[in-house]
């Protein structure tokens, strides 16, 4: 997100301080481990995630929620990083939250903290894997509807197929479409005009790539919402 879509980082930006946060970045923060992890590299995703806990755990982040854009990366802290059982991972945990999630549980006990602009449009939402083995990821469909005019279905979808770096690979090309397949056709039963949201940056690749849709981040919906 911050050298590659930095416009979801400001969509998200402008959404929380209308909320009332102040925002900042974790300085020092280094890669979540992800890629590391999904190779089988233990070693390297242990020595990233250590690093990064032991940064959020200092005093100046000890008490701070910890908000997340990319799914997959929020899975690493929530759920990876204690299964490498890196010291101190379940209390870091415990403040880490899906910047999707944080918003609806934020406007649950105040509904009225944003404002939106009415426009009629039709949403769809795939959701993340990372994101669908932890919550239920129903509570998205609620969020794009406190939008008004929205109407907004979330996609019975697997895997985009991307799953990363997987269908970066040349020899992997043929079995990444296959696998997306399933999500592709959803869109395309979509209604003229439906908008896609997908949280995963791999996800808006590769729809991106393999159709005419042009997926959006939720944040980029919930700004551009804004009254």
């Amino acid at each position: 997100m911050r050298y590659h879509e930095p416009h979801i980082g400001i969509a998200a930006v402008k959404v929380l301080e209308t909320l009332g946060f102040e925002v900042s970045l974790a300085k020092n923060r280094r890669c979540c481990g992800r890629p590391a992890f999904s190779q089988g590299n233990l070693e390297t995703a242990t020595k990233l995630g250590k690093h990064n806990v032991d940064s959020l755990s200092s005093l100046q982040y000890s008490s701070t929620p910890i908000l997340f854009l990319e799914p997959s990366c929020w899975s690493m802290f929530v759920e990876d990083y204690r299964e490498l059982k890196i010291a101190n991972a379940e209390n870091v945990a415990k403040r880490c939250f899906l910047f999707e999630k944080f918003v609806d549980d934020f406007l649950v006990k105040e509904p009225d903290a944003l404002q939106f602009n009415q426009r009629p449009a039709t949403i769809a939402i795939h959701p993340h894997c990372h994101a669908k083995s932890i919550m239920n990821p129903e509570f998205m469909r609620g969020l794009v509807e406190r939008l008004p005019g929205r109407k907004a279905t979330v996609l019975d979808t697997a895997c985009c197929g991307m799953a990363g770096a997987f269908g970066a690979l040349a020899e992997k090309y043929d079995l990444s479409v296959q696998v997306a397949q399933r999500l592709l056709d959803n869109i395309d039963n979509q209604p003229p005009g439906t908008e896609i949201i997908a949280s995963g940056t791999s996800c808006r690749h590769q729809i991106s790539d393999l159709s005419n849709a042009r997926p959006k981040h939720m944040a980029e919906l919930l700004a551009d919402a804004l009254l």
